[in-house]
């Protein structure tokens, strides 16, 4: 992106001005941004002449299906009253990612976060409270959005026995370590998975990827893991990020408020409630391809340590929740 600014210079500013209508000002590249980085090829904040900040993202020709469907589901989100559903912008021909020089890009507004302060966050009912908020709204305003929208579904049992497969080829030793909490879930949790109910999710949901006004978001971000899930996977993936941080954290004030908060609403079927220790586990494994992936083996004999805890607790775990 400093690059298209810097070497284009004026050619890019103009083509910003044709498609959505900027009046470029300055770049800002002093300022902080949430979400992860490595999801595009480039993305910085910029002002227009009005003062107002907006974050550029730029992407391969080869992301723009995916981001596609993401901007439209969003914007689906936005018309049914989920504003925390950060929206993009539409070019001048309404399209969500123009293309310049063979990347496509987007346009939103840039919301400052105060951050968290981690794992102090675990202390906060206020943030499980805002996180079921968050939840409870995605799921009436994603009512019928399968009907408008093409979205992937996700199996995390279809995507475990891949990794297992994989990893017995290209690294035995590690398959060797995993395999006993495969075993483990093949007990029960892997012959009822396809039986679990599914609706519209987030697909990334955890505190890193909120905008937080101190312990409220203001908006969600990065859902390009977005699509059909079982319905608690969302829950199960944001639960599972706190107890990484802190074992503890399963039973500390964040974590306790958003799950009773959300099962005051009846968010979930019962079926969902009875294996949610159980999916939890098996959503480590989506962590786990990525620690494989970036060869950081730290993190994997981390991951393993608390795989181990999540079974051996499993029990205490459906008790304090009272599953």
């Amino acid at each position: 992106m400093k690059d298209l600014f810097d070497e284009k210079g004026d050619a890019f500013v103009e083509w910003l001005k044709y498609q959505w209508n900027i009046n470029f000002d300055c770049v800002c590249r002093d300022i902080e941004i949430q979400g992860s980085p490595e999801r595009t090829i480039a993305r910085i904040v910029f002002q227009d002449k009005d003062g107002t900040l907006l974050l550029l993202e730029q992407f391969p020709e080869s992301k723009f299906k995916v981001r596609h469907t993401v901007a439209r589901a969003i914007e689906y989100l936005n018309q049914k009253g989920l504003t925390q559903a950060l929206s993009y912008k539409k070019s001048n021909s309404g399209k969500f990612l123009p293309f310049f020089e063979g990347s496509c890009f987007q346009v939103s507004q840039f919301l400052d976060s105060t951050g968290i302060k981690r794992p102090d966050y675990l202390s906060s009912a206020t943030m499980g409270k805002s996180f079921a908020s968050f939840l409870i709204r995605l799921s009436k305003a994603s009512k019928g959005i399968e009907n408008s929208i093409l979205l992937e579904s996700f199996s995390i049992k279809k995507y475990i026995y891949k990794i297992f497969s994989e990893m017995k080829i290209y690294d035995y030793k590690v398959y060797k370590r995993y395999l006993p909490f495969l075993t483990f879930l093949e007990k029960k949790f892997m012959s009822i998975h396809d039986k679990l109910p599914i609706s519209f999710c987030h697909g990334d949901l955890h505190p890193l990827n909120a905008i937080w006004d101190h312990d409220q978001i203001k908006a969600v971000i990065d859902w390009e893991f977005t699509g059909i899930k079982p319905d608690i996977y969302d829950a199960a993936n944001l639960v599972g990020c706190a107890g990484i941080e802190n074992p503890e954290g399963f039973g500390m004030p964040m974590v306790m408020t958003f799950l009773q908060k959300i099962r005051q609403q009846k968010l979930f079927s019962e079926m969902g409630w009875q294996f949610f220790p159980e999916y939890l586990l098996a959503l480590r494994f989506a962590w786990l391809s990525e620690w494989l992936r970036q060869k950081d083996k730290e993190m994997i004999e981390m991951e393993e340590a608390y795989m181990e805890i999540l079974v051996d607790n499993m029990d205490i775990l459906r008790q304090n929740w009272e599953l």
